[in-house]
This record gives C-alpha cells, sequence and structure tokens, in this order.
C-alpha cells in the first residue's frame, strides 16, 4: 500500500512524456502495446488528458469494462467508437501488466473550447435569428460535424428569406489555451425572387394552367410584400413536381413523367428561373368498373358503382379515383364498419390505353356506439352538448354522424376547443369521448365607434350565448348615435322545452333622425322554428310595432308629409332555411339558402296592410391560404294592398353595410324631388368578397369585395341596371362579437354622392 503512490507518480511522469509526445503527433488512433495482453483480465480504466469530457462519459462508451478480458479487436473498436464522438483530436490507449491482469490507459487530447461565435457581414439578417439555426454554442467543444451543419443551417435559413446566392464561409482562431473563436463569414448578396416558371414538353395544357396549380409563385410587386410570392422555398418546390403530376393523372396522363425543377440564377444574382421538363404521354380511359365485396348483395354493389364519380369510357382520373374510394368508406362506415378496408386494383392495357379498375372491399367487424363519455364541459350542461350529437349509445356506428356531430358542437360557438376521439372495445363496441374547453360566451362590453352614416356611436353591450350553462341566449344591446338610439333586449331557447324547436322573444326601441323626418320605433317580436332535416328547418313568427314619424322638415315632399303620424303594424312571417355552411363564423365552403315572406294587416288588424317576399342566397368556395370566396344576392318585393301603399319605413333601402357599401343608407335607390331616400318596392343585390386570413389566432381577417345592386320604384321594373361599388376591410372575432370595419368605394358617382363611405357593425358577419 505504501509503494503504490509512488509508483503511480512514476507512471504519470512517464505518461506525461508520452502525452507530450503525442501533442505534437498529427491526429492518430493507437494502442502502445502488443497482442501478448491478450484474454489477461482488465484490473482498471485510466483517463488521462480529459478536461471538459468526463471520464464516465469516455468509459461508457467503451465495451472494454475492468474485470473482462481484454480483447484487441474490440480496443480498437473503442478507439473508433470515442473518436467518433467528436470531443478529440488524438487518442492513444496504453497497456501495463499489473500483476496477473492489465492497466488500460485512455490517453486522449480534447478539442478546443469554443470561447465566442462571431458572425460577420449580416446586415439583412439578425444575429440573434442566425444563432437560433446553428447547433454550436459557446463553451462546447469544437466539433467539426455540428461547424458543418451549423454552416448549412444558416444558408437554408438566408435562402429562406429570399437570399437563394448567399455564401458562407467559416474560420477559427486561436483565443487562449485550448480555446478557440469561430467565424461565420457571410455574403448576403441581394435578394433573389423568382422571375419566371417555364414548362417544356406541356404540348396539352398550357404554361399558364400549370403556373396556378403551383404552390410557388412569381415576384409580384403587389402580392410579394403581403405574402411569400415570389420567395424560393425548396420544400415547397419539391412538393409541386407532386402537385403537377397529380395533375396530369387527373387528366388521365398515367405516364407522365415531370422532372426535378431545375433552379438558374441571373448573372446579378437577383432573379431566379425554375424549368419543368415533363414527358405527357398519352391519355388513358376508364374502362370496366367494379366493386368486390364478399358480404354484400351484387345490387349493392351495383348501386355504389353507380353513385361513383367515375364513369365507363370517361378519361381516368386519379382524383376520381380517390373521391370513389372515400365514397365506398363512406357508405361503409355509415353501417358500423369503423375500419372498412378499400383495395383499388387497376389492369392498364398500354395499347388501348384502357384502365379497368376493380374495389376491393373488406368489411370488417359490425361496431356500436358505445358509451359517450363528455369531459370538459365545467360551465354547460351535459344535456345541452348531447342534443347537439347525432347518435346515440347503441346505435350502429356511423362516420357521417360522427363528423356532424363534431359540426354542430363547434358551431354553437360555446367552446374553444371541442374534439370528438373513438375508443374500440374488445366487445364491438365503440366508446366516444367528447373533449371540450370552455369558451367566452358571455360578455359585457362598452365601446365607441364612427362611422359616416351615425357618426359618433356608443356601443353597450351584455349579451350570454349560453345563459345558466343551458345554451340559452340572452342579451340586451344600447347603441347611441348623433342619429340613432336602439335597445333591445331579447332571449332564445334553442330548444325550448327541451324540444327540437327554438323558440324566443325581443322588446326594443329605437329612434333614428334621417335628413328629412325623424322615425321612433317601439314592438316586440316573437319567434318560432324547427329543423326539417339536418340542414334545413323553417321559422314562424309574430311582431308587433308602433311607429311614429315626425319632425317633417318644411321643405320635405309630399310623399314624405303624407306618412307624418303614428301607425301600428301586425304582421307574421314564415322563413324556410337551408345552411350547409362548413363554420357559422368562418365559412370557407358550403351555402345557405333563406326565402321569407311576411303579411302584415288584413286579419291581423291594426293600421298596415302589406306583403313582402325576400329570397337571400350564399356560396363559399375555399381558395389557397386558408381563404375562401363568397358570392351572394338577394332579390326582394313588396307592395300594399286593400288600396294601401307600402309604409315608408317597410320599403327597401339600398345603401350600407349590409347591401351595397360605398354608398350611405338608401343611396342606391329611389329618391325624391328634393333628393331624400325614400327607398323602393323591390331590391336587387349581388356581390363578391374575398376573405383571407390576416392573424388567424386572434379571429382577424380581411376582405376585398365588389357590390352592384339596387333598389327600384313602384313604376320601375326589377333588371341589371344596378349601382356599383369596390372595397376592402376587415372583419375581428372581438371580445364584443363579430365585428366588421369596411370602406367601400363608389365606383360612379352622383353630384349629390361622396366618392367613398366607411362603416362598422358589431353581431354577426353574414
Amino acid at each position: 500500500m505504501t509503494n503504490k503512490p509512488t509508483s503511480l507518480c512514476f507512471r504519470s511522469l512517464w505518461l506525461r512524456l508520452l502525452i507530450f509526445t503525442f501533442l505534437f503527433t498529427s491526429p492518430l488512433l493507437c494502442i502502445a502495446a502488443d497482442t501478448s495482453f491478450t484474454g489477461m483480465p482488465v484490473t482498471e480504466i485510466v483517463v488521462l488528458g480529459n478536461q471538459k469530457v468526463t471520464q464516465d462519459t469516455i468509459t461508457d462508451k467503451m465495451q472494454t469494462k475492468a474485470g473482462e478480458p481484454l480483447e484487441p479487436e474490440t480496443l480498437n473498436q473503442d478507439l473508433k467508437d470515442l473518436y467518433s464522438l467528436g470531443f478529440f483530436e488524438n487518442l492513444l490507449v496504453n497497456l501495463k501488466a499489473v500483476g496477473k491482469g492489465v492497466e488500460v490507459a485512455v490517453i486522449v487530447v480534447e478539442k478546443p473550447t469554443i470561447s465566442a461565435i462571431v458572425i460577420k457581414g449580416n446586415d439583412k439578417v439578425k444575429r440573434k435569428d442566425l444563432l437560433k439555426e446553428i447547433t454550436l454554442h459557446t463553451f462546447n467543444i469544437l466539433n467539426e460535424e455540428k461547424l458543418q451543419e451549423s454552416l448549412e443551417k444558416m444558408k437554408a435559413f438566408y435562402r429562406e428569406q429570399g437570399f437563394y446566392s448567399i455564401k458562407i464561409r467559416t474560420k477559427t482562431a486561436k483565443a487562449g489555451k485550448n480555446r478557440v473563436q469561430v467565424y461565420f463569414i457571410v455574403d448576403e448578396g441581394p435578394k433573389c425572387y423568382i422571375k419566371e416558371i417555364r414548362f417544356h414538353g406541356n404540348d396539352n395544357f398550357s404554361s399558364w394552367t400549370l403556373r396556378r396549380k403551383l404552390q410557388t409563385k412569381t415576384y409580384s410587386f403587389f402580392l410579394t410584400w403581403i405574402t411569400d410570392a415570389g420567395l424560393l422555398n425548396q420544400e415547397m418546390l419539391a412538393n409541386d413536381s407532386k402537385i403537377l403530376k397529380s395533375f396530369y393523372l387527373s387528366e388521365g396522363y398515367v405516364k407522365v413523367r415531370v422532372s426535378k425543377p431545375k433552379i438558374t440564377l441571373d448573372e446579378n444574382r437577383k432573379w431566379i428561373y425554375l424549368d419543368f421538363n415533363i414527358d405527357e404521354g398519352e391519355i388513358f380511359t376508364l374502362g370496366k368498373i367494379e366493386i368486390v365485396d364478399p358480404e354484400s348483395k351484387p345490387e349493392v354493389t351495383d348501386n355504389l358503382v353507380r353513385i361513383l364519380k367515375g364513369k365507363s369510357g370517361e378519361t381516368f382520373s386519379n382524383l376520381k379515383l380517390q373521391r370513389d374510394i372515400e365514397t365506398i368508406s363512406n357508405y361503409f362506415a355509415d353501417r358500423g364498419h369503423a375500419f372498412v378496408d378499400i383495395d383499388p386494383r387497376t389492369n392498364i392495357d398500354a395499347e388501348k390505353r384502357i384502365i379497368d379498375v376493380s374495389y376491393r372491399v373488406t368489411q370488417g367487424t359490425t361496431f356500436l356506439f358505445g358509451r359517450i363519455n363528455i369531459s370538459g364541459n365545467t360551465k354547460t350542461r351535459d344535456k345541452v352538448i348531447r342534443r347537439e350529437l347525432r347518435f346515440a349509445e347503441g346505435d350502429l356506428f356511423s362516420g357521417s354522424a360522427l363528423k356532424r356531430s363534431r359540426e354542430r358542437i363547434n358551431n354553437t360557438q360555446f367552446f374553444s376547443e371541442a374534439d370528438i376521439q373513438t375508443i374500440q372495445n374488445d366487445d364491438s363496441t365503440m366508446d366516444v369521448n367528447v373533449k371540450v374547453v370552455e369558451g367566452s360566451t358571455g360578455t359585457f362590453s362598452i365601446g365607441l365607434g364612427y362611422s359616416t352614416v351615425d357618426s359618433i356611436i356608443g356601443v353597450a353591450n351584455i349579451s350570454q350565448s349560453n345563459w345558466l350553462g343551458k345554451g340559452l341566449d340572452a342579451t340586451f344591446n344600447v347603441e347611441l348615435s348623433g342619429a340613432r338610439q336602439f335597445y333591445n333586449i331579447g332571449l332564445t331557447d334553442p330548444y325550448f322545452l327541451d324540444m327540437n324547436m327554438s323558440a324566443g322573444f325581443n322588446v326594443y326601441n329605437e329612434d333614428y333622425e334621417y335628413d328629412a323626418y325623424d322615425t321612433m320605433q317601439q314592438g316586440f317580436r316573437l319567434n318560432f322554428g324547427k329543423p326539417i332535416d339536418e340542414y334545413t328547418s323553417w321559422s314562424t313568427g309574430y311582431r308587433w310595432e308602433k311607429v311614429k314619424i315626425y319632425n317633417v322638415s318644411r321643405t320635405a315632399s309630399d310623399y314624405i308629409r303624407d306618412e307624418e303620424g303614428t301607425t301600428e303594424t301586425s304582421q307574421v312571417y314564415f322563413s324556410m332555411t337551408r345552411d350547409k355552411r362548413d363554420d357559422m363564423l368562418f365559412p370557407t365552403r358550403g351555402y345557405t339558402l333563406k326565402g321569407t315572406l311576411v303579411l302584415a294587416g288584413g286579419p291581423l288588424g291594426f293600421d298596415n296592410d302589406f306583403y313582402k317576399a325576400i329570397f337571400e342566397g350564399h356560396k363559399f368556395y375555399p381558395f389557397k391560404w386558408e381563404s375562401a370566396f363568397h358570392f351572394w344576392g338577394r332579390v326582394s318585393y313588396a307592395d300594399g294592398y286593400n288600396g294601401q301603399d307600402l309604409p315608408l319605413y317597410e320599403r327597401f333601402y339600398v345603401g350600407g353595410l349590409q347591401t351595397v357599401r360605398g354608398f350611405d343608407f338608401g343611396e342606391a335607390g329611389p329618391e325624391d324631388r328634393n333628393g331624400d331616400v325614400i327607398g323602393g318596392t323591390k331590391e336587387l343585390i349581388l356581390s363578391t368578397e374575398w376573405i383571407f386570413p390576416l392573424i388567424k389566432n386572434m379571429g382577424l381577417r380581411g376582405v376585398i369585395f365588389y357590390d352592384a345592386g339596387k333598389a327600384f320604384n313602384d313604376d320601375e321594373n326589377l333588371s341589371f341596371d344596378l349601382r356599383h361599388s369596390v372595397g376592402f376591410g376587415i372583419r375581428w372575432k372581438s371580445p364584443m362579437g363579430p365585428l366588421r370595419i369596411e370602406w367601400g368605394f363608389n365606383l360612379s358617382p352622383e353630384d349629390d354622392e361622396d366618392e367613398s363611405v366607411w362603416d362598422f357593425s358589431i353581431g354577426s358577419f353574414f
């Protein structure tokens, strides 16, 4: 025991000499021993020369272990494995006999530590953004692989920002004992944009048609600063070749080949040119179509074939093929087969250019819905959620019912998140977990706004769309402006007395100051509604209203002066609605159709006898960037009967946020001899909008629109001689409710009309 320290000290001296020699040699891996130690037990593994890397890190990487026989091949592999860590410049193993065993000394020379990372030449990209991309870090050991990886990541980040001609080189400089500074020297070059996308070999489709299919777009002075149009994205570009091939396949070109796009920079390293080489091949047609299902009767599979999109004799389309697979899958999924397998098999006749398709169906187990578990509804009662489900426990499993249930729960707007998950049980049942996160359904808000019609507007709103957790919609609104004072209180129960019908009421009071007169309207409404099927419903209601027209201007026309006084109206209405939108607030696909008939007076009594017919439709088409096109139109007709005229306040006033934007209230319609709007007995409105996300997580969207419309007087017929406007705006799902701010520009303003009008509203988007 007393001699051991001396022995270790002596051994240390000669090992230090060995390390000193080792330090000044080129990188190597070697074992300072012969094979005479083979099979001898390893008494100890000693690590020398390590400063940053721990001994355990080294010994854990080695297969050679203390107490086990020494194998030279294993020791050689240990050296290679240790070197692969990237921490060492040199490695040496020295073997020494100790008694009947052998001591293994691992001598290392570590790579230098990074003391600083210096980036030079990054004028247009921030240093902090580049540091986020690289895998090198200060106080870590310099690793050549990570250095190269960091270099490539930095280049890739620059390319994503549009600097496709980026050049970066690295160098290291000593910074003290076994420490270095790492330099990234950047030559950013100009920002590169795609100037032109060219196609070669596209004999049957124009380049314009193919460019529209691509995600990658060329530079546009208008769009590039809003979107990334014109910037080269490698991931997007790689997908574009697949998109082109998929397009050709959907048009019957089964043998099409689309090359990887060639990227070319111009001499100034600013403009990028993309070239796609296409070998179109020949068009193939669809031959025999069959559905093979041993468990279905022939008439079932024959009927299924009839409803498929693909038809024999038509051009083959892989797009229709995928839709037909989905159609067949949905058919069986709606009949309890949750895991149906559809295997489409094609037989290609190259000479005749015909493709036969056989859909092989494996139905799998028939499932029933098991337990329905609802969680997360801390405020909303279970029954409010369950009544939106299109299935019940014990029903046959249905994929369409699951999808529609998810839509209906989301459309309540009670929850910030709603998800439906299924869990398979051993007894051929499928449990359903409905998980929701309660959203904000009650609001109290006070705000100020401005519009060119009403000037300063004060808004106070108290609403609760899920009052008492029962789904009751309660509201109290106050709007005060220089021209309008409006008060409203209402309550609606969408499932009145737990029946599948709605009932509600509103009580309101409104004072409005027009240019030639003032009105005061007071009244109440009762309404009832009931669904006919999943997407169609009817509603009916009653309204009583008292209207006073007063403060009539001395210069007002005889028509307006004849309306002065107080009248009462008793009316009923009936509406039919079909709504297939995918979302109630921000739809991207689907449509709504609504027709309303109104009858006032006559058998209902009171002062006014008139009728109205109003028909309205909306259609939504999805577009890129999660945007959508919205087309809508409305046509209406009204008239008095029993010798009465249509009251002034029941006429159609076209102009404003809900009709034709860019016009003041009623401007796009009849006026009297003094230029005061008097509304029409007929109206026609057409509109096109592009609605696109601005800040998606805030529920903020932009809109660009074109409106056309007009109200027509008694002596005019409905025609397309309309007033036109264009404009833009924003729509926001604000804490006060859906908010619209839109600015319209009159395309043909008359002498007494403004060239532009902007307005806003709180309540609904459509």
